[in-house]
């Protein structure tokens, strides 16, 4: 039988080549199944899912805190409504009529399609106009008595005058007391007109400087002077 010879020692290189060769086998990877593929999908969909849900609860926490309801972390704040403190303002008054019509002879002054029955000025004192503007209006009103008879004032409520072609103010129109009537009205209240108590104050109301009157009907060319006819006396004291 021959002799064995004894193994002849490895080079270096040839040493470091085994190594090498044997760890590469050790620690290849053993290829995964088709089921381990599918299971580690299903994990990672799992994980991305908790993920997701973890930021959108996060971010709800955080709207609560902010604004004290619960809703969408992408919706805004509505602010508080406040409370505003507002003066009430006074109603403004009604504006006056602008256009009214008197006539002498019917015995009716008319507003807005209202007719009111009126005693007119005696013939000897008329108005001596046909076309007026309001001036004024006062609750209450002093007038002069005749001049040269020793007449005392007199006063007139629910008063409206106007201003002349002479530019003096005069008296317009007035009510009488709640006492007298129509026919009450003589040669002491001359030269201008007088409504009834109850409508007297109803036409105060709606008319004011501005407002246009027309005067129709007969009046007496022959006017008394103006210190006759009393309430044809410019007005000196308006209160």
């Amino acid at each position: 039988m021959p002799e064995q010879q004894p193994p002849q020692p490895l080079t270096e290189s040839e040493l470091s080549a085994r190594l090498h060769h044997l760890a590469s086998g050790v620690m290849a990877p053993v290829p995964a199944s088709g089921a381990q593929v599918r299971g580690q999908a299903v994990r990672r969909r799992r994980n991305r899912r908790a993920a997701l849900s973890a930021t959108v609860l996060a971010a709800a926490a955080l709207t609560i805190v902010a604004t004290g309801v619960p809703g969408s972390p992408t919706a805004p704040a509505t602010p508080p409504a406040t409370s505003v403190s507002r003066t009430p303002r006074p109603a403004p008054s009604p504006a006056p009529v602008r256009r009214i019509t008197i006539d002498l002879n019917s015995r009716f002054l008319a507003v807005e399609g209202e007719e009111y029955g009126i005693a007119g000025p005696v013939p000897v004192c008329p108005i001596g106009e046909t076309m007026v503007t309001v001036t004024a209006k006062y609750p209450t009103l002093t007038v002069p008595g005749p001049a040269g008879v020793g007449g005392a004032p007199t006063v007139r409520r629910w008063a409206v005058t106007f201003t002349d072609r002479r530019h003096h103010e005069r008296l317009l129109f007035w009510a009488l007391d709640r006492s007298e009537g129509l026919d009450s009205v003589g040669h002491g209240t001359s030269g201008s007109i007088a409504l009834p108590y109850d409508t007297g104050k109803e036409v105060y109301d709606v008319v004011g400087p501005g407002t246009r009157v027309e005067i129709k009907g007969w009046q007496a060319a022959n006017a008394q002077p103006d210190s006759v006819c009393s309430d044809r006396r410019p007005i000196t004291d308006a209160r």
